[in-house]
């Protein structure tokens, strides 16, 4: 209660100077200084701190008092004496807040007592409460504070022992009892603030103050990130061993670099590369939240100035980079050499360079993360390679493969005649034979077709190609020249290439020189025919007309009949007479074979009256044989190109004109013929032989004569070619003809679109096929008509290779049978080995050759690829056994760009084909490789809980030689490539929702997502939280899993929450944080009135005071009383009521109070009564803790009911009192009259 003081006029006025002299002489002191602003204070009191009455509060006021700003920008901030023993003021002082630096009170005092302080506030209450109440916690602060401010402790870094509160005569214990207060009988002992509490939360703070300098242990140093591939990041981890790591907070001006903490390690890492040294600033969080400001009250003499909370930031940093790398390059070549090839390495702004080693390894160590461009330099004998992209990541090797394939060439040979390009005569360009030479050594022969051309096989480039004639064609003489090859691989840049070469020849020549004779028809004496003229041209021309002019001369005789031609070029010549003597025949046509270069080709020719039987001799025009056939028959005709008749006399005149051979060959003609030119001509060949029409001249004349059996005759010899026959062979079967794509998808049955992924697909054409050898063997003996053995049975009598176009013809072969046999089959095929029978038979005499076609076809050499999986089981969480194996897809891809015929590609790395594997891990594939090309296979799906292997499994499709029909390619060598589980770790931190102090004991349990009933047994896995408050399930499979704390540690409450937590990569820590809350604790104190004791009357309210300990701070608890009587340890009631209360309320921290009131009817007590108060704590409906003691004296107040007091009315004693109350109220009242007359009167002269 405020007392209300008269003073005198003088008296006020003295009091009154004295303030303003007060005033004036602070107002120096501040008056330099500017104020932030303007607040008010509110300072909280309770009765429970009633033993605290007379401690440093010279106005009475009950209690202890917290102070905290009430209003302004820093309301709610805690604020701290600094001035001890004076009075902090009244709830709504106005204070003054200043920059801590321009508080007087503050720089008044040493570093040492500033630094403390700062340290205290720091360290204390409300940054931390070390798990006890705020009140304590607060206290505590406050003791510290004033060690410092009164100079009781002389180092501010909390190492002051004779400084330290001990409970019984610290320094600043005896200045509080000089204070007037016993804080460790009242304060201590009482329960107001436990001693143990108070200490615990005073240690704490100094332990913060000793180690507020301390910070994580890896300062200065620098940290190198290295790649992660499960968590596909660069990262680095640290470990404080100071174990400060919790209390700061770390970041970098980097925006790429990210932070975690777990415990005490610290994970730094960054998706990107991070080339540039980063700093990472850690910074201590509780250092850095203070406002540093002070309140100055109005009155600095008898009120003190207080401090909020101060900061003084401690920071640290460290440095962090990307770790270099290496770059390894694998050479690898097409002829084997790989060292000493020269390799470019630039990115990033870098450039590096080195040659590879004798296993063609080029390794460039510590070179910065990044992507960068790996250039060979080119090789003139190999294809130029393109540059290839890597990406080089710290703490790794990145390997780049190069592969060199050597250029090659094939040359284009086109032959000419050096005259005229084109063949002349007879000749040919077709059949020539060249070398072709690297260097002196013959590597191969070629031979010109028809179109006297021809194109080799590729070879290697290099510069020391030619090119020689070996053997010349028909007609024509060997060309010594040697051709250089353009095969100099400077002039080329892809793998296959092409050049040509042309080539000429010297057409064989030769000329016919004539003398022509005549009988002067009366002398019958040869004398020279001047002025006979001769045409002479190429016979194949036909006339002399059709003939070129190279190939044709007309020729006159001169005096001694000679004549002679010009030079012509090779081929059969006819000689024709246009021009005579009058009345001379003209001889008949001859031909002339020119075929020897330079030769004259001479003849003779004369007219003569002699006369002769023809004798004509059937020959086999290879053999020279006589052909003993009868029925050969020709016909004679003369120079004038009549036919001649004959007759036969026997058996009778029988006129012919057309004669045959006997059964030995040869005929003789019935009669003579005179002196002349006659050709003979057959017009039916002997079987089996060519019909040759060819008109055969002879000349019936002396020196053309014989003597046969007796008679004149002029033999001539007809000769037949056997008929011979071709074999032809078509060869085709199915190449590698184009590229296509599949690719699509579809809508299932729940609307969902479902894509297939594109694959290259090979397409195949039937095609001819080059290069297929075949042999051809006699099936039987093979003789000709004129009885000569040509082949005998089982003889190899030709070998044929197919063209480009699959074509492939036999040499001219007699008649007869033959056994065709495929000896290689083109590259890529299948050789069967079958035999083919054909037959050559005679086709009439008017077939040169005759011919028979085989048309084959082989089957490409096909390729499987299967592979064997196998998948890691683990019983404990049932995986690997329920068809996962199912999951996992493979697809063949392709290892190089694949070109096709056509010249369609199926890229490098393209999907060739995929598929799952059977319930017994296996896969064939079914695809249609072509042959000659690399793949690798590769795992494209696996089992969500599986690692999916990027492993290739290369392989090739080699040509295995003809007699392979499949090539069976088994992945993986035929073992079961196998798959590892994806392993993650559950980490689990455990610790006091209220002071963050790790738990220990605490089991929990790992259980499917789907369960339901989480107890020990349905567990799958189990943990106990370590001293240090961590748990761990190790080898938890990928999925998603339940954490559930099955028993809560000693002296806390169970945890209900269900941690759903997600393992989805391959090594991956799952950190998690449970928090439990202890179990609480409840204190209480009931009191009537502030009274344990009182008498009954009417209504009686009970406040029972609830102090709580352990609660969650946002949570929403009820606390439900009720009365009990403890006479008789039942619920008191009134009107036959339990007397009951509850109040909801949410805690703002973990530790404080709460009053629960009961109000009810006491009129009906009649005799003095305890009741004791009953309260239980819920939460979410839940009953917490019960405090029910009937015992306890502080939830018991006692109701008395006194006895009834009798009044003596002749007691002199009561009638003085009534006299002495009476005279006491009449001097009040006339006190009272006189003040309110005097005030009246002032009031009327003030209005005067």
């Amino acid at each position: 209660m405020q007392k209300i003081l008269k003073l005198k006029p003088k008296k006020l006025l003295s009091v009154f100077l004295a303030a303003l002299m007060a005033f004036t002489a602070f107002m120096p002191a501040l008056s330099t200084y500017a104020a932030v602003e303007k607040c008010t204070l509110n300072i909280r009191t309770s009765s429970k701190y009633k033993y605290m009455n007379n401690w440093a509060y010279p106005n009475d006021r009950n209690g202890i008092h917290l102070a905290t700003v009430a209003s302004g920008s820093h309301k709610g901030e805690v604020v701290y004496c600094i001035e001890f023993g004076k009075d902090m003021g009244e709830t709504g002082q106005e204070e003054t807040i200043y920059d801590i630096e321009d508080v007087p009170a503050w720089r008044d005092m040493n570093s040492t007592q500033q630094r403390g302080i700062t340290y205290a506030t720091i360290y204390g209450y409300p940054n931390f409460n070390y798990g006890v109440s705020n009140e304590a916690a607060q206290v505590a602060t406050q003791f510290i504070v004033w060690e410092y401010s009164q100079g009781y402790r002389t180092s501010a870094d909390g190492n002051n022992p004779t400084a330290g509160l001990n409970g019984t005569s610290s320094k600043i214990e005896n200045a509080i009892e000089s204070a007037g207060f016993d804080v460790r009988q009242q304060y201590y002992q009482s329960g107001v603030v436990p001693y143990d509490d108070v200490m615990t939360a005073y240690k704490g703070i100094l332990n913060g103050i000793k180690t507020h300098r301390t910070v994580p242990s890896f300062r200065n140093n620098t940290l190198e990130l290295t790649w992660n591939n499960s968590n596909n990041r660069y990262e680095a981890k640290v470990t404080d061993s100071n174990g400060v790591l919790s209390n700061f907070a770390v970041s970098s001006s980097n925006s790429n670099l990210k932070f975690s903490k777990f415990g005490n390690t610290l994970t730094v890492y960054s998706t990107v590369v991070i080339n540039s040294t980063a700093t990472v600033t850690m910074t201590k969080t509780c250092t850095t939240v203070g406002a540093d400001i002070g309140f100055v009250p109005e009155n600095t003499t008898d009120n003190q100035s207080l401090v909020g909370r101060l900061t003084d930031p401690v920071t640290a940093s460290f440095k962090v980079k990307t770790a270099t790398g290496n770059a390894r390059i694998v050479k690898t070549s097409e002829d084997g050499e790989v060292e000493g090839i020269k390799f470019t390495i630039t990115g990033n702004g870098l450039t590096y360079t080195g040659v590879t080693d004798s296993k063609g390894v080029f390794l460039k160590s510590n070179i910065p993360a990044g992507t960068y461009t790996v250039t060979e330099e080119s090789i003139d004998k190999y294809v130029p390679q393109k540059s290839q992209t890597v990406t080089v990541r710290g703490g790794e090797t990145t390997t780049v493969n190069f592969d060199n394939i050597l250029k090659k060439f094939r040359v284009k040979v086109v032959k000419t005649d050096i005259e005229k390009g084109e063949a002349q005569g007879d000749a040919s360009l077709a059949g020539a034979t060249y070398g072709l030479y690297k260097g002196d050594e013959l590597i191969a022969k070629y031979t010109t077709d028809s179109n006297a051309s021809f194109t080799t096989d590729y070879y290697v480039c290099d510069t020391d190609w030619t090119l020689k004639e070996l053997e010349s064609s028909e007609g024509y003489l060997v060309n010594g020249t040697v051709y250089k090859v353009g095969a100099d691989p400077k002039l080329y840049t892809v793998e296959f290439n092409t050049t040509e070469n042309h080539v000429t020849e010297e057409v064989i020549k030769g000329n016919i020189a004539i003398i022509k004779h005549t009988d002067d028809g009366s002398t019958q004496l040869e004398t020279p025919e001047k002025g006979a003229e001769f045409q002479i041209y190429l016979k194949s021309a036909g006339s002399f007309v059709n003939a070129d002019e190279d190939e044709r001369d007309t020729i006159v005789c001169d005096e001694d009949g000679f004549a002679s031609s010009k030079l012509l070029p090779y081929g059969v010549y006819t000689v024709h007479q246009t021009k005579g003597w009058d009345g001379r025949e003209k001889i008949a046509d001859f031909d002339v074979f020119i075929n020897s270069d330079g030769k004259t080709y001479k003849f003779l020719i004369n007219n003569s009256n002699f006369e002769s039987y023809v004798k004509v001799v059937k020959l086999d025009a290879e053999s020279g044989k006589q052909i003993p056939y009868a029925g050969a028959g020709f016909e004679i005709y003369d120079s004038e190109g009549h036919r001649v008749s004959m007759q036969f006399t026997y058996p009778e005149v029988t006129e012919i004109h057309t004669f045959y051979t006997n059964s030995e060959g040869y005929l003789i003609t019935p009669e003579t013929l005179p002196y002349g030119e006659y050709t003979l001509v057959e017009v039916e060949a002997p079987y089996e032989y060519v019909l040759d029409s060819t008109p055969i001249p002879f000349t019936i004349s002396q020196e053309n004569s014989s003597t046969d059996t007796g008679v004149t005759v002029v033999k001539v010899k007809a000769q037949d070619m056997p008929q011979k026959g071709v074999i032809e062979i078509g060869k085709t079967g199915e190449v590698f003809a184009s590229v296509g794509m599949l690719g699509g998808g579809y809508v299932d049955e729940n609307r969902n679109e479902v894509t297939f992924p594109v694959t290259y697909q090979p397409l195949y054409e039937t095609q001819g096929l080059p290069g297929t050898v075949f042999q051809i063997y006699a099936a039987e003996d093979i003789v000709t008509g004129d009885g000569t053995l040509r082949a005998y049975q089982g003889e190899l009598v030709d070998e044929i290779t197919t063209d480009e176009t699959g074509y492939a013809k036999s040499k001219e072969l007699y008649l007869g049978k033959y056994t065709v046999v495929e000896k290689t089959a083109s590259n890529g095929f299948y050789n069967s080995n079958e035999q083919h029978d054909v037959e050559l038979t005679y086709a009439g005499q008017t077939v040169s050759v005759t011919s028979t076609k085989l048309n084959l076809f082989n089957e490409r050499q096909k390729v499987t690829v299967s592979l064997s999986k196998e998948l890691e089981q683990d019983e404990t969480f049932g995986i690997g056994m329920n068809d996962e194996i199912k999951n996992v897809q493979f697809g063949i891809f392709a290892d190089e760009d694949i070109t096709a015929a056509d010249s369609s590609v199926i890229p490098q790395d393209a999907l060739i084909a995929y598929a799952n594997c059977d319930e017994n891990g296996n896969i064939t594939f079914n695809c249609d490789l072509p042959i000659g090309f690399k793949w690798y296979v590769k795992e494209i799906a696996t089992d969500e809980h599986y690692v999916l292997s990027d492993e290739k499994y290369a392989f090739n499709t080699e040509y295995q030689g003809q007699e392979v029909q499949t090539i069976e390619i088994t992945v993986n060598d035929g073992e079961p490539i196998e798959n590892e589980l994806i392993y993650g770790t559950v980490k689990g931190l455990k610790t006091d929702r209220g002071t963050t102090n790790t738990i220990a004991g605490a089991l929990f349990g790992l259980f499917h997502p789907d369960e339901t009933e989480f107890t020990e047994g349905n567990a799958i896995l189990t943990a106990e939280s370590d001293k240090n408050g961590i748990f761990t399930f190790e080898n938890v499979p990928f999925g998603e899993w339940i954490v559930k704390e099955l028993q809560p540690a000693e002296n806390y409450l169970p945890n209900d929450e269900i941690h759903h937590i997600t393992v989805s990569e391959d090594e991956q820590t799952v950190e998690i944080n449970i928090v439990n809350d202890m179990i609480p604790e409840l204190k209480t104190t009931a009191t009537i009135d502030g009274e344990k004791e009182v008498k009954v009357k009417d209504e009686i309210t009970i406040e029972d005071v609830v102090e709580y300990k352990h609660l969650v701070p946002g949570k929403e608890y009820t606390i439900k009383g009720i009365l009990m009587d403890k006479s008789t340890n039942e619920p008191f009631k009134v009107d036959g009521k339990e007397i009951t209360s509850e109040v909801t309320f949410t805690p703002e921290e973990p530790n404080g109070e709460i009053t629960v009131s009961f109000t009810f009817d006491a009129s009906g007590i009649t005799q003095t009564t305890k009741l004791v108060v009953f309260e239980t704590l819920y939460r979410d409906g839940i009953e917490i803790v019960t405090h029910a003691d009937i015992e306890d004296e502080g939830q018991t107040v006692t109701i008395t009911v006194p006895e009834p007091e009798i009044p003596n009315t002749g007691d002199a004693s009561n009638r003085r009192t009534l006299a002495t109350v009476m005279g006491i109220s009449a001097l009040g009242i006339s006190a009272l009259a006189y003040y309110l007359l005097k005030k009246k009167k002032a009031n009327k002269e003030d209005k005067a």
